[in-house]
């Protein structure tokens, strides 16, 4: 499939680690008919939603979870409470949360022990429903935390015939994502990528990443997730994208 003319679907609220504060922690959105799609809702996430007016004109919010690590679900609680009390209708649920069943449940508990309340957000499993804004969703298992329950995401927009993967935290990359990568079905592919490699990483190397994507695929894999060390320009450079392209700019003020 050729990616000719293609933009990227998602921006990106912020495309750090968990100890990158300066980019944020990673998540990507798009817009769909006054509804935001987001991965992810991180620790510093909900105050940069405000701060760069991503949420102006939007009435829905659906947030696709990837794991409950705190730079993936640390602000989700203060977005829920915010969504229900200020954005009209007061006092509905708006914001909805979506996930394989198992992976919801974990983390609806959770957010319960934090004062969340039955009606104030909705909760859907991807096995009810595949939908995610104009997307049908299919849920990889990820190879992240050893502890967590995990998962990565191939998006399809039939309609469009676009479809691009995100790879939420992971080390590797599913044999049938890149079987699918090698056949160009993918017009982006989202990885999360450390610059750092290591025995026992939970993050896909830069060096794995180099060994599994030819160059002349590089074109299409999106680096996300970065560490404070990534190399920006000697990444570009070796033929990949990086997020920092995609990620929101701050709106002036008037």
């Amino acid at each position: 499939m050729s990616d000719e003319g293609f933009t990227s679907p998602l921006t990106f609220i912020g495309c750090g680690s968990a100890f990158h504060t300066a980019l944020g922690n990673n998540g990507g959105y798009f817009y769909h008919n006054q509804e935001l799609g987001m991965f992810d809702c991180g620790s510093a996430t909900f105050e940069r939603l405000l701060r760069f007016r991503v949420l102006e004109n939007v009435e829905r919010i659906t947030v696709m979870l990837t794991h409950t690590h705190p730079d993936h679900i640390g602000s989700l609680g203060d977005f829920i409470f915010y969504s229900y009390i200020k954005m009209a209708p007061a006092f509905k649920a708006k914001l909805c949360i979506k996930a394989p069943r198992t992976l919801l449940m974990h983390a609806k508990d959770l957010l319960m022990r934090m004062g969340v309340e039955e009606g104030q957000a909705i909760w859907q499993s991807l096995e009810e429903d595949s939908a995610f804004g104009p997307y049908n969703v299919t849920a990889f298992p990820a190879e992240h935390a050893p502890h967590l329950e995990c998962y990565s995401y191939e998006c399809v927009h039939q309609a469009k015939n676009e479809h691009f993967y995100y790879s939420g935290d992971a080390k590797n990359i599913p044999q049938p994502v890149l079987n699918r990568m090698n056949e160009d079905f993918y017009q982006m592919v989202y990885q999360d990528t450390s610059f750092l490699d290591y025995p026992g990483n939970v993050h896909l190397s830069l060096s794995k990443l180099e060994d599994l994507i030819p160059t002349a695929k590089r074109h299409a894999i999106c680096c996300m997730h970065l560490d404070e060390t990534f190399p920006t320009n000697e990444v570009k450079e070796k033929g990949f994208q990086v997020a920092t392209d995609y990620q929101v700019k701050e709106v002036a003020r008037g």
